[in-house]
């Protein structure tokens, strides 16, 4: 796999193994689940540019997280995408293959499509190869 994709499914496995968000959410996905209920959060592909040095490659990651939610109004989706943040931002600087030398969030965006609620996260990902 690519550096970026390595950062991609270690940022699903530690956002999946974090309990209490998976209290709130049916799934932490890579892709579009096939049949999946809402609340679920989907990692969005991730574009990636170079970012390497002399002497090791790198590569900068730009992460789109969405979570979907069904709700009424709009509490249970931004206590959804608290969670997500905060597990993230806490995530390990080092991993199969990679280093992870910082992770920013750029912006988020919560809107109303019909019955359901989308919060997007985008956040940026520099990384070292080991």
């Amino acid at each position: 796999m690519s550096l970026e994709q390595d950062f991609a499914r270690a940022a699903i496995d530690w956002l999946a193994g974090d309990a209490a968000l998976m209290v709130q959410v049916n799934g932490v996905f890579h892709r579009s689940p096939a049949r999946i209920a809402a609340p679920y959060v989907l990692l969005d592909d991730v574009l990636a540019t170079d970012w390497g040095t002399k002497d090791r490659a790198g590569r900068e990651a730009r992460l789109a997280f969405t979570v979907r939610d069904g709700s009424d109004d709009a509490a249970p989706v931004s206590a959804i995408a608290s969670a997500l943040e905060a597990r993230l931002l806490t995530m390990p600087r080092t991993g199969t293959g990679f280093r992870l030398v910082s992770l920013v969030p750029l912006r988020s965006r919560t809107v109303r499509i019909g019955d359901l609620w989308l919060v997007t996260l985008d956040y940026r990902a520099r990384l070292l190869s080991l």
